[in-house]
């Protein structure tokens, strides 16, 4: 079932045979979600890269501050990439 309102797409198949079944979710990440995640990516690069030229000039406190933030810039992008999405029924049922 695929409903495009939805933030996140979800495909079900349920396999019946005799008395089990089960039913297996995959979740697709929209496009502007990959975008998001490509923006993040380069702005990861971009402060590595500032704090290493900055390692390498002798700038020791600029160098710290880069690697500070691309240290926190790099947890929350983990931790949005991996926590799990809510579904549209899931966000009209808590509403």
């Amino acid at each position: 079932m695929v409903d495009e309102g939805r933030v996140v797409r979800e495909e079900r198949l349920t396999m019946s045979e005799s008395a089990e079944s089960f039913t297996i979710t995959i979740r697709k990440r929209p496009w502007w979600g990959w975008t998001v995640a490509g923006l993040w990516l380069l702005a990861e690069l971009l402060f590595v890269q500032t704090a290493v030229g900055s390692m390498r000039e002798g700038e020791g406190r600029a160098a710290m501050i880069s690697w500070i933030v691309a240290a926190v810039l790099l947890a929350a992008g983990l931790v949005a990439w991996l926590r799990p999405q809510r579904t549209h029924k899931q966000a009209n049922a808590q509403s």
